[in-house]
C-alpha cells in the first residue's frame, strides 16, 4: 500500500487528537498548529465580549472549526464593554460574536448580595441590563451571527428546593436577555444552564482563576460550549441537513419484526427496552413536526414494516409522518441514492442512522457525504445519540416556513401523480391552480429567507448566501429589493420557496441572485414572476436589466435559465460565469397563463 506523504499523516493524526476525547490542552494546541498551516475554503473571524475572562473559548472554538473544515480567527473583547466590543468588530470586518454576560459579575459578588439587595436596586439593575444589551445587539445588526449565551449561577442553592434569590433574579434577568434578543434574527441563544447541567459544576468551573483573573470556566465547560456554537452554525457553513433516513429493526423498535413478528418487537413507554425505542420515536416525530423530512430505509419486508406502522399500539411514527422509503432487500446505498433522487435534494442534506456496523460502514465508504451514525450498542446511550442528531437539525434555528415539510413534499407527490391523467403539461399545470403571491422586502419573513439562501443549491442562480442581518439590511437599505415568493396549488401551500434579490445601481437593475426550493420548480414558477420585478425596476426609473449565472458543482441545471428568460448573453467568462443584460424597454418575460399572481407590497 503506498504511504501517505509526511505532511497528509501529520494533518490525518491531528485530527484524530482533536476528535479524541481526553486530549490534554498542550495536545490539543499543538494539534491545531499543524492543521492551520493545512489550505481551508472556509475562514471565519468571530469576536468574544464577555464579563469573564474566556480566552479558552477562543482554543476550544478554533479547535471544532478544524473539525468541521473552517479556520477561526479568535478577535478579542475588552472585559465588560460588549457595546464597545460591537463597535470595534464592526469596524474591523468581524461577522460573527459571542457575547458571554457573566451573572457573578453583574455587581462584585453579585450572587452573595442577591438576598438582602432591596427590590428597586434590583429593578434598576435590570433597567441597565436591558438597555445596555438592546444597543449592543442593535449595533449588532449587520453582523451574520451573534451567539448570545445566557446566565447561570455559580455558586450552589441554599435551600434544597433550589428556589432562593439567586434563582429567581437569574430567571428574570435570563427572560430580559431573550426578550432584548427576539427582535433580531441574527441572534441565536446558547443556552448555559444546560451545558452546566451536561457537564456538570463541578468540572465547569476552576474558582481559583475566578477570583485571581475573572477566569471561572475550565475547559470542559469551554470545549462544549464551543461544539454548540459549531453545531448553531452548522459546521461553521459544512452542512445543511434536511432529511432523516431511519432503518427500522433494532433502530425503531427492538428486535426483527421479520422473525418476531408484530407482537414479539420491543416497543412501549413502560418496559425496557422499548420504552427508549418508544422514547426515540418520540425525539423522531419531533423532529418531523419542525421540518425535518423522515425517510425509511430497512432490508425488510414491506408488508411487515406495514403493519408495524398501522397496527402496533405503541408505534409513535405512522405512515403520514414518512416522506419517502425503500423497504426492500437492496444495499443501502443504492436505495439511499434512490431516496435522494426521489426528493431531489443532494446526499450532503442526509444523516443516515442504524444499528449495524456493516451498513453503517458501507454508507460512509460509498456515500461519505451522507451524515452516518450508528444506534450505540450500550442502548442507555441511545438518547444522548439522538440528542447529537437532533443538534445537527436544529441547532441552527428553524424559520417558521420550514416547518411542515413532510405534508409538503406529500404535496409535491400527489401533484406529479396528476401529471399522468393530462395529455399535455400545460392542460396538467392549469389544473393545479397555481398561484404566486409575490412580496417585496417582506420583514417577517427575513429568517426564512436566509434560511432558504442557505439550503438551496441547485436552483441557486449564483450561489450567494445571506445571513438574517443581511437580509434586512438589504430590505431597509435603499438599494435592493428582496422578493419573496410563496406558492400555492390546489394541493396547499408549499410555502416561501423563492427569493429574487435586486441590487439598484443608476439606471442599471442588477438581479444578485435568485433562487428556488426545488418543490416548485418546472410549473413557470420560475418565469412568471420577472414582469413584476421588471415594473419594480421600471418603477425605480431603471432603464435596464442585468444578471449573473455563476456555476457551482450543484446547479448546472439553471445554466441557461435567462436565455430561457429572454435576456441576451453579454459575456461568457473562462469559469463559466455568465453575463446577461436587457434594456427593460425590450423585455417580456415568458407567459404562464396557468399561474396567478397576487402582489403584496
Amino acid at each position: 500500500m503506498t504511504a501517505l506523504p509526511t505532511e497528509r499523516a501529520e494533518a490525518l493524526e491531528a485530527l484524530a487528537t482533536l476528535a479524541a476525547a481526553g486530549t490534554t490542552l498542550p495536545q490539543l494546541m499543538k494539534a491545531m498548529a499543524v492543521l492551520e498551516q493545512e489550505p481551508s475554503a472556509r475562514h471565519l473571524k468571530i469576536g468574544l465580549s464577555s464579563s469573564a475572562t474566556i480566552d479558552l473559548l477562543g482554543t476550544y472554538l478554533r479547535k471544532h472549526g478544524l473539525l468541521a473544515g473552517a479556520r477561526i480567527e479568535i478577535v478579542p473583547g475588552n472585559y465588560d464593554d460588549p457595546i464597545g466590543d460591537v463597535e470595534r468588530f464592526v469596524e474591523q470586518g468581524v461577522r460573527h460574536m459571542v457575547l458571554l454576560p457573566f451573572f457573578d459579575t453583574l455587581l462584585p459578588a453579585f450572587e452573595a448580595q442577591l438576598d438582602g439587595m432591596a427590590p428597586d436596586a434590583l429593578d434598576a439593575r435590570e433597567a441597565e441590563l436591558r438597555a445596555r444589551y438592546r444597543l449592543a445587539f442593535a449595533k449588532a445588526r449587520g453582523m451574520d451571527s451573534v451567539w448570545l449565551a445566557t446566565f447561570h449561577r455559580l455558586g450552589s442553592p441554599a435551600g434544597a428546593d433550589g428556589q432562593d434569590a439567586v434563582a429567581a433574579v437569574l430567571a428574570r434577568f435570563n427572560a430580559a436577555l431573550r426578550e432584548e434578543a427576539a427582535a433580531h434574527a441574527n441572534i441565536r441563544i446558547v443556552d448555559s444552564e444546560d451545558i452546566l447541567r451536561t457537564v456538570g459544576p463541578a468540572a465547569a468551573f476552576d474558582l481559583r482563576f475566578y477570583f485571581r483573573n475573572k477566569a471561572p470556566y475550565s475547559g470542559v465547560y469551554m470545549n462544549e460550549l464551543a461544539r454548540r456554537i459549531a453545531a448553531s452554525a452548522r459546521g461553521f457553513g459544512a452542512h445543511f441537513y434536511k432529511v432523516l433516513v431511519l432503518d427500522c429493526d433494532n433502530t425503531l423498535w427492538g428486535g426483527v419484526v421479520g422473525e418476531d413478528l408484530l407482537n414479539g418487537i420491543k416497543l412501549g413507554p413502560h418496559d425496557y427496552p422499548g420504552n427508549i425505542y418508544w422514547r426515540m420515536q418520540h425525539e423522531f416525530a419531533a423532529l418531523e413536526r419542525a421540518g425535518v423530512l423522515l425517510c425509511l430505509c430497512t432490508k425488510n419486508n414491506p408488508a411487515d414494516v406495514d403493519e408495524v406502522l398501522r397496527d402496533h399500539p405503541d408505534m409513535v411514527l405512522r405512515a403520514p409522518q414518512i416522506v419517502a422509503r425503500r423497504i426492500n432487500w437492496d444495499d443501502k446505498p443504492s436505495n439511499l441514492r434512490a431516496l435522494a433522487q426521489e426528493l431531489n435534494l443532494g446526499l450532503d442534506s442526509f444523516v443516515f442512522l442504524d444499528d449495524s456496523a456493516f451498513e453503517c460502514e458501507a454508507v460512509r465508504q460509498q456515500l461519505p457525504m451522507v451524515k452516518t451514525v450508528q444506534v450505540p450498542a450500550t442502548l442507555s446511550e441511545y438518547p444522548r445519540v439522538v440528542r447529537e442528531i437532533r443538534g445537527l437539525f436544529l441547532a441552527g434555528g428553524i424559520a417558521a416556513d420550514s416547518r411542515g415539510k413532510t405534508e409538503q413534499y406529500r404535496q409535491r407527490a400527489s401533484a406529479a401523480a396528476l401529471d399522468a391523467a393530462f395529455a399535455t403539461q400545460e392542460e396538467y399545470l392549469a389544473s393545479l391552480q397555481l398561484a404566486v403571491e409575490l412580496s417585496r422586502n417582506a420583514y417577517a419573513s427575513v429568517a426564512r429567507i436566509s434560511e432558504l439562501s442557505q439550503k438551496s443549491n441547485q436552483f441557486n442562480l449564483t450561489t450567494r448566501r445571506y445571513s438574517g442581518a443581511e437580509v434586512e439590511q438589504m430590505m431597509a437599505g435603499g438599494q435592493h429589493d428582496v422578493y419573496s415568493l410563496v406558492v400555492t396549488d390546489r394541493f396547499g401551500s408549499a410555502g416561501l420557496t423563492g427569493v429574487v434579490v435586486v441590487r439598484y445601481a443608476g439606471p442599471v437593475a442588477h438581479v444578485d441572485n435568485f433562487f428556488m426550493s426545488c418543490r416548485v420548480i418546472g410549473r413557470g414558477v420560475e418565469t412568471a414572476i420577472w414582469s413584476h420585478i421588471a415594473a419594480g425596476a421600471a418603477a425605480r426609473a431603471c432603464t435596464e436589466i442585468r444578471a449573473q449565472y455563476i456555476p457551482s458543482a450543484k446547479n448546472a441545471q439553471v445554466a441557461d435559465f435567462y436565455d430561457r428568460l429572454g435576456l441576451p448573453l453579454l459575456n461568457r467568462m473562462a469559469d463559466g460565469t455568465r453575463e446577461y443584460g436587457v434594456p427593460l424597454a425590450t423585455f417580456t418575460a415568458p407567459a404562464s397563463p396557468w399561474i396567478e399572481i397576487k402582489y403584496a407590497e
